[in-house]
């Protein structure tokens, strides 16, 4: 959905689909150096640590990147993205 719907480009062409993602470190962002990051806080969605992900993405090496510096990283809505994907009503709050 986030490459056919909205026309991003995945910044590593290697990484393969999956149900939770993939682990990466800070250099590895660094290295391949995205347009844009998007964001899903997995910790926001079932604690009550609202802003845990910007707490770990606020460093030197993250400040660096294109996204960082044109202020394209994208905190998407973790309890839609996370806990209720596929229904429509969750569908239409993704694209908003």
């Amino acid at each position: 959905m986030i490459y056919t719907g909205f026309g991003f480009t995945p910044a590593d062409k290697q990484i393969k689909s999956s149900t939770h993602g993939m682990s990466v470190g800070f250099e590895y962002i660094a290295e391949k150096n995205p347009d844009y990051l998007l964001v899903i806080d997995r910790t926001a969605a079932i604690t009550d640590k609202a802003d845990n992900a910007k707490q770990v993405l606020d460093n030197e090496i993250i400040k660096k990147t294109k996204a960082a510096k044109n202020n394209h990283i994208v905190y998407l809505d973790s309890s839609i993205w996370y806990l209720a994907f596929g229904g429509l009503e969750s569908m239409e709050s993704m694209v908003s």
